[in-house]
């Protein structure tokens, strides 16, 4: 385990609780073992942690997460925007952690990532993709069925021999526009397996769970399940 400088405060200049270093540094060990999978290439990848019930705390950008800590962290609120006015800009996706936060109360860490196993998730060999329209532009998005592996009770199911669907997005520039199509097509209408991962096609994966080990525990399990699907 990596030894930390102790941290006081976060990239929007608040104090850190003794909680949220632990939390923050937690998840600095995370980042660490997937960037030993080369799964945050560049300045690529960015992770958060809930702090309150209407704020999280989440990477800034520009800045290659290999050499992650604590200071690098912003805090932020639901709508995406930083709570001190000074503070550097966070990740482009940040509306899509907020998405997270605001609808799976459960949601306590959320980790994105680049990893090359998610080179198989891809629109063209879902068994079906469907199209949305909003503000004139079309966001395609499908599900890719996984079945037959022990590993799908990571991911909520309840036997390895019930099929999981992970939810393939067509990637989009907008995040505003892709937030609200990711909401209105996968978490406000009911999807035939548990929510915890969704996929935006030629970038990346989001993952979530209740804690940080949880969420990485899911994302372990897709990243395993991805390399059998080759």
């Amino acid at each position: 385990m990596r030894t930390y400088q102790k941290y006081n405060k976060d990239a929007s200049f608040f104090s850190l609780s003794l909680n949220e270093r632990i939390e923050l540094n937690s998840l600095c060990e995370t980042v660490c073992r997937l960037d030993k999978r080369q799964a945050i290439p560049a300045t690529s990848s960015n992770f958060s942690i809930r702090s309150k019930s209407a704020e999280f705390l989440i990477t800034k950008s520009g800045i290659h997460k290999r050499n992650l800590n604590p200071s690098h962290f912003i805090r932020t609120n639901f709508s995406g925007i930083p709570l001190h006015p000074l503070a550097p800009k966070p990740s482009d996706e940040t509306l899509l952690h907020a998405l997270i936060y605001k609808n799976f109360s459960n949601a306590n860490a959320i980790l994105h990532c680049h990893a090359p196993e998610l080179e198989v998730f891809s629109l063209e060999k879902t068994e079906k993709s469907t199209f949305s329209k909003q503000n004139s532009s079309f966001i395609r998005h499908s599900l890719y069925k996984i079945k037959g592996h022990e590993l799908l009770k990571a991911l909520g199911l309840k036997s390895h021999s019930e099929d999981y669907y992970l939810p393939i997005i067509e990637n989009h520039q907008n995040m505003l526009l892709l937030s609200q199509e990711i909401e209105s097509i996968f978490i406000k209408i009911e999807t035939p397996s548990p929510l915890c991962a969704f996929v935006l096609e030629n970038h990346g994966i989001y993952c979530f769970g209740n804690s940080i080990s949880q969420a990485e525990l899911r994302l372990e399990a897709i990243l395993h399940l991805a390399n059998n699907l080759k």
